[in-house]
């Protein structure tokens, strides 16, 4: 499947950035790591190394919300990249051994 590249003009990516510097001060994402397991591999993760993940991502028009943000292990994060998360959830469907 093709994944259109819905580029954002710097002053939104801005706001969102500044937006989701504030999400992870609330208590709601303070709980969400707290559960310490990434939202993509499920492998157990201490809350301190989780990072934030945004779902569909800011350079395809993603937003940061609770609904578009999820905590990721640093691998996961990283080898997402830019990819939705249906993308990268099915390659680790793919390459997991059943």
């Amino acid at each position: 499947m093709d994944h259109l590249l819905i580029p954002a003009d710097a002053e939104q990516m801005a706001s969102e950035r500044r937006k989701a510097k504030m999400l992870k001060r609330s208590q709601w994402w303070k709980n969400r790591i707290g559960e310490g397991k990434c939202a993509y591999c499920g492998q157990r993760t201490p809350p301190d190394a989780l990072t934030m993940d945004h779902v569909q991502p800011l350079i395809r028009g993603g937003r940061s919300t609770r609904g578009n943000c999820v905590p990721a292990c640093r691998t996961c994060n990283e080898k997402k990249q830019n990819l939705p998360a249906e993308a990268w959830k099915a390659y680790l469907a793919a390459i997991t051994p059943t």
